[in-house]
């Protein structure tokens, strides 16, 4: 039997399916912080999406018991179910929302996303629950998904009518029916196979979910290998190299690539140097005007909005981090500022953040991008700070554009401009191991603990 989110990570890569049939234990790791962040928020949506069906029965159980919890709330009267659950011979799916159309006399099947936008996975995945209700005898009418609406803007108490936007996608999930069928069927011929498959890796593995075998599938592979050449490579190309033999980004031949990141990537792993741009450098150094500000923001982005004036996911601003070197030689001034409550902290924020600016000079990021759409949010929200912000953003240095121009290409960069990548290999003492807090997606779920009155209490 396979079941609804099993299918769903076959149709990524079927080798999924069979190792989570016969060889489950290779699963490496426990969930992170960050994805299981995004389940809860999945829950959460879902929860404000229910409460437009006020009269919904929620069905308990899971498999045979949720199955006949099913049919039994049917049989009672009930025509809208949470978690409505069928089950063939072969397979087995659950509906976040199903209702009964008196008009058609069939049942209409609602899944639940928290994503802003309609992708193909969900396609697939309405496709898979339609077959499976109508296989257990179930007429099914509209197929419908329910994803966050990222125009709301919250006024007031949380309209869950506006937050919530409805797509009939009956006919796009109808045009896939017969492919699916067909996937269907050789899924579970799969589950039956007695020897591992074997595939080609190309860009299956994170894309749309990450894969919990991904340690057991790469084992082996070269640390330089050519899934991290930098700016990445297209499937094609890709599948002309595993035709070759070739894994190792060294045994890449000379004109092959074609981006400027690429190609010096490849130089620095086959000729084991490091390549360094100086004149390039002191060029984009030179820009800087003293003093300098050096600053960094940590954010918080729920699909419900907290406070009003924001939008599903819109970034709260609650950190700052500021290092103020007035001017060459200087000791460096550290400021910060951390909202500790559950309230907007955007006008705090920018009154504290404003006492430190004395006098124009150039503000430092690594992404500065990131920085300045938060300021410009920021700015929406509290108008009367907005020349301080624009200020800021023309004046923005983005620190990370010396490495993703290639001025400066080390071959433990691993292709990657990220600071977490070239912060060790430039400045080994200092490493993001060694802090307890080690990623934006974790600095974000700790505000949210900090903020909880009610993990606060149950502290105590």
């Amino acid at each position: 039997m396979i079941s609804k989110s099993e299918f769903l990570k076959y149709f990524q890569c079927y080798k999924y399916l069979w190792l989570y049939k016969f060889k489950k234990d290779l699963i490496s790791g426990e969930i992170s912080n960050q994805q299981q962040a995004l389940f809860d928020e999945g829950y959460v949506f879902e929860d404000h999406v229910k409460k437009i069906f006020p009269n919904g029965f929620e069905i308990e159980g899971l498999y045979d018991e949720a199955v006949k919890n099913t049919k039994s709330a049917i049989e009672k009267g009930q025509k809208i179910l949470f978690q409505a659950t069928a089950k063939t011979k072969s397979l087995y799916a659950m509906a976040d929302i199903f209702i009964y159309n008196d008009k058609t006399n069939k049942w209409n099947i609602y899944e639940v996303k928290s994503s802003t936008s309609v992708k193909d996975i969900h396609l697939i995945d309405l496709a898979f629950q339609k077959i499976c209700f109508e296989e257990a005898g179930y007429e099914i009418g509209e197929t419908n998904l329910v994803c966050a609406n990222n125009k709301y803007i919250k006024k007031g108490k949380i309209d869950c009518k506006k937050l919530t936007s409805f797509n009939n996608i009956t006919k796009d999930v109808k045009d896939l029916i017969k492919d699916v069928h067909f996937d269907i069927k050789k899924a579970l011929e799969l589950t039956k196979q007695k020897q591992e498959p074997d595939i080609k890796i190309l860009k299956q593995c994170k894309s749309p979910y990450e894969c919990p075998f991904i340690s057991y599938c790469w084992k082996g592979f070269p640390e330089q290998n050519i899934y991290k050449i930098a700016g990445g490579l297209r499937i094609d190309k890709l599948e002309d190299l595993l035709e070759r033999g070739i894994l190792d980004i060294k045994e890449i031949p000379e004109d092959y690539l074609t981006s400027r990141r690429s190609i010096l990537h490849h130089k620095v792993v086959k000729h084991e140097k490091t390549l360094i741009d100086r004149p390039k450098i002191i060029r984009e150094l030179e820009k800087l005007k003293y003093p300098l500000y050096f600053i960094d923001y940590e954010t918080y982005s729920p699909v419900i909005p907290m406070f009003d004036g924001y939008r599903p996911y819109q970034r709260i601003v609650f950190q700052f981090s500021l290092h103020v070197q007035e001017k060459p030689g200087d000791k460096l001034k550290h400021y910060e500022y951390l909202c500790q409550e559950e309230k907007d902290p955007t006008e705090e924020l920018l009154k504290e953040l404003k006492k430190h600016i004395k006098k124009p000079g150039t503000f430092i990021s690594w992404n500065a991008s990131f920085e300045m759409g938060c300021n410009r949010e920021m700015a929406d929200r509290a108008p009367k700070f907005q020349r301080f912000y624009n200020d800021i953003n023309n004046s923005m240095f983005d620190l990370m554009q010396i490495f993703r121009k290639g001025y400066y290409v080390d071959r433990n960069f691993h292709g990657s401009a990220s600071i977490k990548k070239v912060l060790p290999v430039l400045v080994p003492k200092l490493s993001y191991k060694d802090l307890n807090i080690q990623e934006g997606g974790t600095a974000s779920e700790s505000w949210a603990i900090l903020t909880d009155k009610n993990i606060k209490k149950t502290a105590k």
